[in-house]
């Protein structure tokens, strides 16, 4: 599967030549060719068995979509008006075209967006359901240079409450190839609720781990969650993974 975002723009530019410096410079990813600009709006270039692109779209992305969307991202409450703000965007894919795995192309991905949002112009990053301000983005990626996995910018966690109890969702987890994970009418808080989750996010990720229905899992040897597999109520997939916790 491939990976796919949006950088907000405040203007209708890109500078392809800095992008590429920037990449160069943060991450010393330099692509397999010279990268190929099909038209001045367009860049494309191949690393590691991965087609990229990054388009300048000179218009916002349509129908409030990134406002609409941003209105759930709780670790920015400013999230709607910068995205309320966007002149323009670029869509950022990677596309595999060998036997790279899902980790190595998100990793590819994330370094790919951090460098677009290093720019002045750039608003945010519209990606895994919600959209995300770039400084946080980008001192998460940091993190890949100690090892550690940006999961909270690949994996969005939505939590909500209602009079049966705190429910938590994923979007992100099918560019892993995985099925999107629901907690449902739990009695845990909500902080529980999301560091439970985004340890079990984690651990799939990093550990290639696949959670098939009536598996249990749990992070000791006495906590053993039950899994079950249904239709969604919340996050868009078709089907989720129910964690009883």
């Amino acid at each position: 599967m491939h990976a796919q975002g949006f950088v907000l723009l405040k203007e209708n530019r890109f500078d392809s030549a800095a992008f590429l410096r920037t990449l160069q410079q943060e991450w010393g990813i330099t692509p397999d060719d010279d990268g190929m600009p099909l038209s001045g709006e367009m860049l494309t270039f191949n690393i590691a068995g991965n087609l990229c692109a990054v388009s300048l779209m000179p218009a916002p992305i349509p129908d409030g979509e990134a406002e609409a969307s941003a209105a759930y991202n709780y670790y920015w409450p400013e999230a709607v008006e910068a995205a309320r703000q966007h002149q323009a965007h670029l869509l950022i894919a990677v596309m595999p075209t060998g036997d790279g795995t899902a980790l190595e192309r998100m990793r590819l991905y994330s370094k790919i967006v951090s460098s677009c949002l290093a720019d002045a112009n750039a608003l945010g990053v519209y990606t895994s359901g919600t959209v995300f301000a770039p400084d946080f983005y980008r001192s998460l990626c940091d993190e890949m240079r100690n090892g550690q996995l940006p999961v909270p910018v690949w994996v969005f966690l939505g939590l909500y409450a209602d009079e049966s109890g705190n429910h938590a969702y994923t979007i992100g987890m099918a560019q892993f190839d995985k099925m999107e994970m629901e907690i449902r009418a739990s009695q845990h808080d909500m902080s529980e609720l999301h560091n439970t989750l985004l340890g079990i996010c984690t651990y799939l990720i990093s550990e290639d781990v696949t959670l098939h229905d009536g598996e249990t899992i749990g992070f000791s040897a006495e906590q053993q969650l039950r899994i079950t597999q249904s239709p969604a109520i919340a996050g868009g997939a078709e089907e989720t993974l129910k964690i009883a916790y």
